[in-house]
């Protein structure tokens, strides 16, 4: 197998926080929104005297909606293998969100934030190359496949191939990146 190679755990993972961050400000949102026709309603019958309250469930009703479509945004991004920019939004709505939009989106979204590191290491690592192939994904221009012209790769030299250091599995020459991959580590030996 020469495709790419595995996306870390953590492209999953940020993938389900960003899920259930999409689910608990919906019901969040719905709950302000019921809390805010209800004190519509209060309001109405006693004009002024819980003003502010009406207010508050308005901005929060308005700010976890957002929230939930920003983070179905920041969920593209990270299926077009954009580490980098979902990243830098997902600050953003984090800190929007513990602030405005209740504290369970924005602590969803930290542990989401937080797992981006690894990830954004490991494309890096992994050089240019387009992430595993994921449904209506278009590699980005720069991680266009090499001209038909171009010389292939020279095969390894080795007549046995290097083991992980992780597992101690015999390597995979992936002639496509010139490299030895592990693919019980889903890592460049």
């Amino acid at each position: 197998m020469t495709g790419a190679p595995a996306e870390p755990a953590e492209v999953q993972s940020i993938r389900s926080m960003l899920h259930i961050t999409r689910i608990i400000a919906l019901i969040l949102g719905i709950i302000f929104l019921v809390s805010f026709v209800a004190t519509l309603a209060v309001v109405l019958a006693l004009i002024g005297v819980f003003g502010a309250g009406f207010a508050i469930f308005g901005i929060f009703f308005i700010i976890d909606f957002l929230v939930y479509y920003e983070v179905r945004a920041i969920g593209n991004l990270v299926d077009r293998g954009e580490y980098a920019a979902a990243k830098a939004k997902t600050l953003i709505w984090m800190i929007i969100g513990f602030i405005i939009g209740g504290v369970i989106p924005g602590v969803l979204l930290l542990i989401a934030y937080l797992k981006f590191d690894p990830v954004i290491n490991w494309q890096r690592g992994v050089g240019t190359m387009a992430p595993p192939a994921t449904p209506g994904y278009a590699a980005p221009a720069a991680a266009a496949p090499m001209a038909a012209s171009a010389a292939p790769p020279p095969a390894p030299t080795q007549a046995t191939p290097p083991t992980c250091p992780k597992c101690g599995k015999p390597a995979t020459w992936i002639a496509q990146y010139n490299r030895w991959y592990c693919y019980t580590d889903a890592q460049y030996v």
